[in-house]
């Protein structure tokens, strides 16, 4: 009985061993002439983690701001609650498990918030110190009561998109 499982394992790890790929990347040096890639500029991210505390339910959550670019939110708890992104021009929000989304401009989230928001009011209010106290004002604009705690903020260094350009 254990001759027999012995020669099955023999026979897999045979198997597994003769089914490997028998094509190989080629080694060879770019022609003569050929363009060479150049390293792409680095952008800074600014990214904050914080945990908050709305209407009863607690959450973690983390904002990364490239400045002047871009701002991406996400909050999660066991699964994601919601996310969002801010240009210059346009704000998405997005929370699957309450069915609700918005897409728009500045002008649209300002009717709902009943606050003057902007680009770079969202953006003074992530990198700002008391960005908390900033962020549960805006929540009970909406209509929501919240408590929020910056647990971190660190600056990170990523690629800008392409990764390598070519001259």
């Amino acid at each position: 009985m254990r001759l027999r499982y012995i020669l099955v394992l023999v026979a897999a790890v045979g198997l597994a061993a003769g089914c490997r790929s028998t094509r190989h990347a080629a080694s060879t040096a770019a022609p003569e002439g050929a363009p060479k890639p150049q390293e792409a500029p680095r952008r800074e991210l600014t990214v904050t983690t914080f945990t908050a505390m709305v209407n009863g339910i607690s959450a973690t959550g983390q904002v990364r701001m490239a400045e002047d670019s871009v701002i991406w939110l996400s909050v999660t708890k066991l699964v994601e609650l919601g996310r969002g992104l801010a240009t210059q021009d346009s704000v998405w929000l997005s929370v699957p498990l309450a069915d609700r989304y918005f897409a728009g401009s500045y002008a649209d989230l300002q009717r709902i918030t009943k606050r003057r928001l902007s680009y770079a009011d969202l953006q003074a209010m992530v990198a700002a110190d008391d960005a908390g106290e900033q962020i549960e004002a805006l929540a009970a604009a909406m209509g929501y009561e919240a408590k929020v705690y910056i647990t971190g903020r660190r600056k990170v260094e990523r690629l800008t998109f392409p990764f390598r350009k070519w001259q």
